[in-house]
């Protein structure tokens, strides 16, 4: 049967009574797809996720042969270590992505080792498609070529064995990018208020009606929130504010949402963040990423991010031969480590204990983990679906997290520049223009500084 996708109105209310309901491994709206795989349901799933080396996208049998050899190396690696849930993830690259053909091609030869080792092993597996927005901003976000080649692809994919379809989609990103590096607010508001929840919604509700039998499973803010979060970098080499960092993280939970608002179901996509607000908010399952996200990136929220996901994977690693193996069978060795942990502990019912510890680990580390514990992300949840319109949620989602940074500036360990923005980001946020004039204002002036930005590909 066809998936149908989840809710088409918004989130008035949360799925959580409490932050201390939350876990990981359990959602309130468990799902079941694949060979024999169920998610939210009890136990937590390692997710593994790998990018061939650039070249080999220049041909058709190569590409196909090659993400074959990386299935079996995980699959085999996965029966080595007596794993018995897995699930993958295929990230389209742009050649994928424009020739909808191969990207199917390489799906449905990935979905026949699945099965090989779900029949010779009883290995539950299944593959998630992330789709390549290869969409270009001078050319249009609702219309032509390269809007039609994802549309394909979403329908190729799901024809030939996906199981779940994902996408980074990168609406806003034009103005944001553009923002950021001048540490312009209202520019970033613009686009995480405005254009990216517009370009959410719409490409949303034409994935869903291009989804067939896979499901619509969700969407991340990687194109601005993890932009932000890794020019923020560590403790010391910060290229912008760490306070921005975070509030922004906060924000861009409405740009997500909207996704589900128009029939993604979860499991949300690893490389959100914000996924924690989002599981308290829909109760979906959620994919999060961690520690073993530094092979591609660093972060301080390695731990805590694991507290609330239902699966728990690792930002892209590209493939090469190691003493170990291949990249991608290492990688997913360590996920099904902690993922044995923590479903041992909730096995052994000490899974609370477990959690708290991920927590503690990194909540007062900096502020952007400190928005992602369960219980700030539950604040900044109710605050989002407490507004209205997604202007209104994204403007009360960066309150809450400034409030939020304010009630903990004795614990966390932040320099007073730090701290002196932050007071500079809440004179902004409480002072902001409507949503009406803040629109009229920034076409006026985003128009002749970015070249990219039109304001027809938001309807505006």
């Amino acid at each position: 049967m066809d998936f149908l996708g989840g809710s088409s109105l918004p989130f008035r209310e949360l799925a959580y009574e409490n932050a201390y309901e939350l876990a990981f491994g359990f959602a309130k709206k468990p799902l079941s797809y694949g060979l024999g795989l169920s998610v939210g349901d009890g136990k937590v799933i390692p997710e593994v996720k790998y990018l061939l080396k650039p070249g080999l996208e220049q041909n058709l049998n190569a590409l196909v042969e090659e993400y074959k050899k990386v299935t079996l190396s995980i699959m085999e690696r996965a029966a080595n270590l007596g794993v018995t849930d897995v699930q993958l993830e295929t990230e389209f690259v742009e050649p994928m992505t424009m020739n909808p053909s191969w990207g199917a091609a390489v799906i449905e030869t990935q979905k026949e080792v699945l099965s090989t080792y779900y029949e010779r092993y009883g290995i539950r597996s299944a593959l998630r498609a992330t789709i390549a927005d290869v969409r270009r901003f001078s050319k249009g976000l609702r219309k032509g070529e390269y809007f039609q080649a994802i549309m394909d692809s979403f329908i190729n994919a799901a024809e030939s064995g996906a199981d779940l379809l994902s996408i980074e989609s990168r609406g806003g990103q034009e103005i944001f990018s553009y923002s950021l590096i001048r540490n312009d607010l209202a520019g970033m508001l613009f686009s995480l208020g405005i254009l990216a929840p517009r370009d959410v919604r719409y490409i949303w509700k034409e994935i869903v009606k291009n989804a067939k039998r896979a499901i619509p499973a969700g969407d991340t803010a990687c194109a601005l929130a993890n932009s932000a979060m890794v020019l923020a970098n560590g403790l010391v080499n910060r290229k912008i504010p760490h306070t921005l960092a975070a509030v922004i993280r906060a924000m861009s939970a409405v740009r997500t949402l909207a996704c589900y608002e128009e029939g993604a179901m979860g499991p949300g996509k690893d490389c959100a963040y914000e996924n924690v607000i989002i599981k308290i908010i829909t109760g979906y399952p959620m994919s999060m990423e961690g520690k073993t996200s530094a092979f591609a990136h660093s972060s301080l929220v390695g731990n805590i991010v694991a507290a609330a996901c239902d699966l728990w994977s690792n930002e892209t690693i590209v493939v090469e031969d190691t003493f170990g193996g291949k990249t991608p069978a290492i990688i997913f060795e360590m996920l099904s480590y902690d993922t044995a942990l923590m479903n041992e502990s909730i096995r052994s019912r000490n899974n609370k204990i477990l959690q708290q510890l991920f927590i503690n680990s990194d909540k007062y580390r900096d502020p952007q983990a400190l928005i992602l514990s369960p219980d700030n992300a539950f604040r900044i949840a109710s605050a989002i679906v407490s507004a209205n319109s997604d202007y209104e949620r994204t403007i009360s989602a960066a309150l809450e997290a400034i409030r939020i940074i304010e009630d903990n500036l004795s614990i966390l360990n932040m320099p007073e520049i730090e701290k002196r923005y932050l007071a500079t980001l809440k004179n902004f946020f409480e002072a902001v223009p409507d949503e009406h004039k803040l629109i009229e204002e920034s076409i006026k002036k985003y128009s002749g500084k970015v070249p990219e930005f039109n304001a027809t590909n938001y309807e505006l």
